[in-house]
């Protein structure tokens, strides 16, 4: 009987190699062969745990993306004052970015339609808690009057709008300076792009 810790230890490591071919190789140019021989899984272990080569990279982006949207959940759980939030997730975007660049750039160049429609399912769960308590508590703090109260697919953009773009070019190597050396900039920009006046 297989115990836990290693199934555990497994799937890991095939999701590990995943991740470094993706980025490497891409997607479509990376095989199951190249996953058994990057992981040392056997191949009959990836198709176990994954179902294929879709299912590794839908597990891979679902698991990523959860990593990323925790830390905006626990910022935001804490109930913040509307700037320490605002700010907060601009901060966290820029250095979760700067501390996982290859699972950033898995999220942002995955577009095979298998892989996004594998991972469906779990995504949509996923994305439902997270644009839940995040647009809500940004659209609460509109209600109040304590930020610009605007439409709330536009909260989103406003905030992390331009240092996800700085993000993209640093990625791709047009940027050579640490990510977050502009944190307080972009977190200010953020506030001032919806604060009401004052502050708050």
């Amino acid at each position: 009987m297989v115990r836990p810790e290693a199934t555990t230890a497994r799937r890991e490591a095939i999701l590990a190699a995943a991740l470094r071919l993706f980025t490497k190789k891409g997607y479509s140019d990376t095989s199951i062969h190249d996953l058994r021989m990057t992981s040392g899984a056997s191949v009959g272990s990836i198709y176990h745990h994954f179902g294929g080569k879709a299912g590794v990279a839908a597990a891979l982006y679902a698991e990523t993306l959860r990593g990323y949207q925790q830390g905006v959940l626990d910022l935001i759980r804490q109930e913040p004052k509307p700037r320490d939030g605002i700010e907060g997730i601009v901060r966290h975007h820029l250095s979760w970015i700067a501390h996982h660049p290859d699972e950033a750039r898995f999220l942002f160049g995955t577009r095979a339609a298998e892989v996004l429609l594998a991972s469906r399912r779990e995504l949509r769960v996923m994305n439902r808690t997270f644009f839940k308590e995040v647009f809500g508590w940004l659209a609460e703090q509109g209600d109040a009057g304590r930020i610009r109260k605007v439409r709330r697919n536009l909260y989103f953009p406003l905030v992390i709008g331009p240092s996800q773009e700085l993000a993209r070019q640093w990625l791709d190597g047009l940027v050579e300076e640490p990510l977050e050396d502009a944190a307080d900039v972009l977190a200010e920009a953020a506030w001032n792009a919806l604060k009401t006046g004052g502050r708050r």
